[in-house]
């Protein structure tokens, strides 16, 4: 299936959450055991949580409303009832992690270090397990005891990889205004850092692939550095460091904002940070990096995708974290996005209530928002809020291009084509304007109009041959019978770089079978995809086609059934298509029609959308594939073999 290659190509413009490390340490946090005591921590289970921690909770909730667990409360955005059950359960000598969190970040918010303290011994391990090592640190900043916060955080520093112990130190020394003291850490923090930036390409090393885990851990670390000589008026080294967060996330409107109220000799835009709101960015550097070590734990051990939360521990401190953390704009998106990923649009609105009008990333609130208009199918409210982003944009082009994509899914293709014309006359890097000519094409692509389509994507190749613009090329090119070839010729070019990539293996096998000469080829890039990919549904259904082309229709329903349940988080409208085709050939009328409908609702593009149309009233008109012999495929029994396809 193209979805894959296609969205390497389309990557978010403003919000996309940052990988987060994930290493063996993930083991040392503890936090997905739970803990009962026989003898319960005292901690009340009456008092009324933190004004703080109820302001996402939902309006006119019921005061005995109730959840199945931590996680749909966390879906809901629902952390006032968080708190009370976690209260409610402590008090029953029932210390689990969550409950841990939410009790100690209300304890915080309300300046009780004592309770904040009893909330840790009476989690996984006490204070001297993963969590007690994490936060314990961040009670005595509540207590004024900043220099006992930085001797606890070095007693736990085996708990956390680089640079996570430093950030802990620099931010207790901020959040009492050493300044001087925090930027000294900060110092030695870089220099044992590798702050080159990954490669954009997929890692093809051991090497590439941690710098790619660490690299949002740097890039957030040396930000927080960059913020501190800002205030302590270090003009060259906040600059310097300024640019070293631009060259891994170069689009940072916070940086471009900070920069020009360094030059304006301003203060940076963030306020200083007290105990509260140092414990809550903490909480917000610990939610990256436990996220992520779920869910690499999650893939390693084969786990199966379902629906809601990928990471509970994590999302607790995200949302937690950017609750205490109260101008934490850029980490409460990641948390909605999170949300919107998972399904809890409500509670993804409410997180984004708390940004507000005016603030810097108060239009990227509003991209989120309309995406959970899309995904509500409420497309007039999706143009409305992208018309407010482009009077919003001012001269950022990444705004006109996230509206530009709104307009493309809100069905106004018209509307679309113009904020990226707009979006052309601002880029001045080869880079950019590569990227808003292939969101272009895209655009164009979704409404059907492939001509347009090619020829945008084939000037955005011209001036750059990036990765994301060949995978894009490919996929829009093989749509055109007559460019069909030139797209297998990059593909080719992709593959050879990487022949052990499942994405590489998946984008040239998917192409070729776009066409009968290619089937056979592609039949046997995708079955070697398969091999190494086999929880990757994209490959997945991609071999699944190409058995479907076969006449293999038992085959291909057993592989795209798989597909369609590995994309459980996101349906997919392709994967649902080709599964409505198999059920047809297979007599399977009301299952087939089933899909098809499921597949209209998963918001395809145009010409998906009459082909999906035209099923749904009369059924598969074309005739089914002749019943073939698949093609023998050996697989290579060691990756190195794969230079021998």
């Amino acid at each position: 299936m193209r979805w894959a290659f296609f969205a390497a190509g389309i990557a978010a413009v403003t919000c996309v959450a940052a990988p987060v490390q994930a290493q063996s340490h993930g083991e040392a946090l503890k936090l997905s055991g739970a803990s009962t005591r026989a003898q319960p921590i005292a901690i009340s289970d009456e008092r009324e949580p933190a004004e703080l921690m109820r302001r996402t909770s939902p309006q006119d909730a019921a005061a005995d409303r109730a959840y199945d667990a931590p996680a749909a409360a966390l879906l809901e955005a629902d952390v006032d009832d968080l708190v009370r059950e976690g209260r409610r359960a402590i008090s029953r000598g029932e210390g689990g992690p969550v409950w841990t969190l939410a009790v100690f970040a209300d304890s915080v918010a309300s300046g009780d270090a004592a309770g904040a303290r009893a909330a840790l011994e009476a989690g996984p391990g006490g204070l001297r397990g993963g969590l007690g090592d994490m936060l314990e640190p961040f009670v005595f900043a509540v207590e004024g005891r900043v220099d006992a916060g930085v001797e606890r955080v070095d007693t736990g520093a085996d708990n956390a990889p680089a640079p996570l112990p430093d950030v802990a130190r620099a931010l207790l020394f901020e959040s009492a205004g050493r300044l001087d003291e925090a930027a000294a850490v900060y110092s030695q923090m870089l220099e044992r850092l590798d702050l080159r930036p990954p490669a954009e390409d997929e890692p093809a090393t051991m090497e590439e692939f941690e710098r790619s885990l660490q690299a949002a851990r740097i890039t957030h670390a040396v930000y927080r550095a960059a913020l501190v000589n800002h205030r302590l008026g270090r003009t060259a080294e906040a600059r310097r460091l300024y640019g070293i967060v631009q060259e891994f996330a170069p689009r940072s409107i916070d940086v471009r904002t900070n920069l020009s109220r360094l030059d304006a000799g301003e203060a940076p835009f963030e306020a200083p940070l007290d105990a509260r709101t140092a414990t809550g960015r903490w909480m917000l550097f610990l939610a990256e990096y436990v996220t992520q070590a779920e869910n690499i734990s999650a893939i390693l051990s084969s786990q199966e995708p379902t629906p809601g939360l990928t990471s509970v521990s994590g999302a607790a401190l995200l949302q937690l974290g950017a609750l205490l953390a109260s101008d934490a704009d850029d980490w409460r998106l990641q948390a909605a996005t999170q949300l919107i990923d998972a399904g809890g649009l409500a509670g993804a609105e409410r997180v984004l209530a708390q940004v507000q009008p005016g603030a810097v990333f108060a239009p990227d609130a509003d991209t989120l928002r309309a995406s959970i208009q899309i995904k509500r199918q409420d497309f007039a409210g999706a143009a409305a809020t992208a018309d407010r982003i482009v009077a919003a944009a001012g001269d950022r082009w990444t705004l006109l291009a996230s509206a530009g994509d709104i307009y493309r899914a809100a069905n106004r293709p018209q509307q679309a084509t113009q904020a990226f014309d707009r979006a052309l006359t601002m880029v001045t890097e080869p880079e950019d304007r590569a990227d808003v000519l292939g969101w272009r094409a895209y655009a164009h692509r979704f409404a059907g109009d492939i001509p347009a389509a090619v020829r945008d994507i084939r000037a955005a190749y011209e001036i750059d041959q990036s990765v994301d613009t060949r995978l894009m090329y490919v996929s829009i090119l093989m749509d055109d019978r007559r460019a069909w070839r030139d797209g297998i010729q990059v593909a080719r070019g992709l593959f050879a770089e990487q022949p052990n990539s499942v994405m590489r293996l998946n984008t040239l096998g998917y192409a070729l079978i776009q066409q009968p000469e290619g089937l056979e080829e592609g039949f046997r890039l995708l079955w070697r995809g398969f091999n190494y990919g086999q929880s990757d549904y994209a490959v997945i259904d991609s071999l699944g086609w190409a058995y479907y082309l076969y006449g293999r229709f038992d085959e291909a329903l057993a592989l795209i059934e798989r597909a369609n349940a590995l994309a459980v988080r996101e349906p997919n409208s392709e994967v649902l298509d080709h599964l409505g085709d198999v059920y047809w050939r297979l007599n399977r009328r009301d299952e087939a029609r089933d899909a098809w409908r499921q597949a209209l609702a998963a918001q395809p593009d145009e010409l998906r959308r009459r082909d999906l149309e035209s099923k749904l009233q009369r059924g598969l008109t074309t005739p089914a594939p002749r019943r073939r012999e698949v093609p023998v495929v050996t697989l290579p029994d060691r990756p190195s073999q794969r230079e021998d396809l």
